[in-house]
């Protein structure tokens, strides 16, 4: 390692010790986060698989095929995830360092593969884990089992560790790569007799309740497809380019910056893509009945990028369909409602852009000649169309599929659609954390600063939660549905009144 090196990260070292940031508050932070939020996820997720529900559906006839389309999606959206922000990123200045040091990228970058891979692995040797023990538990598989498919789960976090650094080395080919792996993924779960050739399918074979040679087998190939990947590493670390390594880096930065100060809506900002294919498409054209005007140019803005618009199309989808299953016999309808909500509100993102616009303007002159409530109403014509036609053509479509009555899903998304656009110009009309909640709040148990200011980023999101599991009751009740509305009305009134 050169001088140069060495004084770039002892001047970086220094820096961080200054501040704080040394090895035994690290560890101590460590600690508190696992008192305060691993522990308690971990026991949460233990309570809900081992239920009568969850244990019903993990011991289900379709869930090794369950199984491969998850992995599948995990590795198709490692490979996507890459592109963006892959495992191989330091700070910017180590970066710049590392980088033009002469040292090979396989060396100076391969501490954040490692812990990156260590972190990921972990979490897929813990999923596996937990389904192992909860089905042992069952008497519905035998611990030797289980203890391959934990084995199988970390093979699983290897594979995926390495498809993370694949998108991040060929932010090219990561797309047509994930598009084939989920199709794959798909077809191999339609067909079982294409399990023996698949990776996601062996998967499958491992699973607990399949047992016996076949999971066996399904573990030595995915133990040599891992080792043939980790071979692989080295040249896809010196694949990695200071331009790209810089940005990602930078990127990364500024994210976290924002979300450290609670501004997790620019933290999202800072990723989001800008329009390329669909630059020269005219938003602007000649005029006509003003709804009709705002509501192509909100069209014709979100096709502008493709990709986007796919995504938030296809989250939309996604929540239409877990709001249909809350309203299955044995499912837990509060649960999965609010599950939909959550899911609901992020896939509304790149469907309100021209509402935030409107909300980030509305407190000056008017720009387009008519007054700011217009404005703020014309832009919601094309996110409301849109999420209405999604979301109950989803819900209709699941609650076809599973013989589900249609009432319920119908009913839901017409409550829940609304109400999640309400909680999305409730945040777009927040504005900046008040200085008063950067006050201290002393309590018998503790300073709860923390917590509010938290609650205070992600009261739309909890709001939203609140409301799909409202709309999961609504055939029991219409009132739970109708509070959430009156609180999400009361709080886009305050702030609006409050914008100027």
């Amino acid at each position: 390692m050169t001088g140069r090196v060495r004084a770039a990260i002892g001047i970086w070292r220094a820096r961080n010790v200054r501040t704080g940031r040394d090895g035994a508050y690290a560890v101590y932070l460590a600690l508190m986060v696992a008192l305060v939020t691993v522990i308690p996820v971990v026991r949460a997720a233990w309570l809900g698989v081992t239920s009568p529900e969850g244990i019903a559906a993990i011991s289900a006839g379709t869930a090794p095929e369950t199984a491969i389309l998850v992995v599948a999606a995990l590795w198709a959206g490692a490979l996507l995830l890459g592109r963006d922000r892959g495992p191989a990123v330091r700070p910017p200045f180590l970066t710049h360092a590392l980088a033009t040091s002469g040292l090979p990228a396989a060396e100076a970058f391969r501490g954040p593969v490692l812990r990156a891979g260590a972190l990921v692995t972990a979490l897929t040797t813990a999923a596996a884990g937990l389904l192992g023990a909860a089905l042992v538990s069952a008497r519905l598989a035998d611990p030797l089992d289980a203890g391959l498919f934990l084995v199988v789960g970390a093979l699983v976090g290897v594979i995926a560790t390495v498809a993370w650094l694949a998108g991040q080395a060929l932010p090219r080919t990561a797309v047509p790569a994930a598009v084939v792996v989920c199709a794959l993924g798909a077809a191999t779960a339609a067909a079982p007799a294409l399990q023996p050739f698949t990776p996601w399918g062996w998967v499958g074979l491992a699973y607990p309740l399949a047992g016996g040679s076949s999971a066996v087998a399904a573990l030595t190939a995915l133990g040599a497809l891992s080792a043939a990947l980790v071979c692989a590493i080295p040249p896809l670390l010196n694949r990695l380019r200071l331009r790209e390594l810089l940005a990602q880096s930078v990127r990364w930065d500024s994210a976290t910056t924002h979300a450290g100060g609670m501004d997790f809506s620019a933290a999202v900002s800072v990723y989001q893509r800008w329009p390329r294919r669909g630059r020269r498409l005219r938003a602007v054209r000649a005029p006509g009945h003003p709804a009709v005007v705002f509501l192509v140019r909100d069209a014709i803005g979100a096709v502008r990028t493709p990709g986007r618009l796919a995504i938030g199309v296809l989250v939309v989808a996604a929540a239409g369909t877990l709001l249909a299953l809350a309203f299955a016999p044995a499912a837990a309808g509060w649960a999965l409602g609010a599950a939909a909500g959550t899911v609901l509100f992020a896939g509304l993102g790149p469907l309100t852009d021209g509402l935030r616009h409107a909300a980030s303007i509305s407190a000056g002159l008017p720009l387009y000649g008519i007054g700011d409530e217009q404005l703020l109403a014309r832009h919601l014509l094309f996110p409301t169309i849109l999420t209405l036609v999604v979301l109950l053509t989803a819900a209709v479509a699941t609650s076809l599929v599973t013989g589900i009555p249609p009432l319920g899903p119908l009913a839901g998304a017409l409550v829940l659609g609304p109400l999640a656009l309400l909680a999305r110009v409730d945040a777009a009309l927040k504005g900046p954390m008040p200085p008063a909640l950067l006050a201290p709040v002393p309590t018998p148990v503790g300073d709860l600063a923390a917590a509010v200011r938290m609650a205070w980023a992600l009261d739309a999101l909890l709001l939203v939660a609140l409301s799909g599991a409202a709309a999961a009751l609504v055939l029991v009740s219409p009132l739970p549905a109708a509070g959430a509305a009156a609180v999400l009305l009361v709080v886009g009134v305050s702030r609006w009144r409050q914008r100027r």
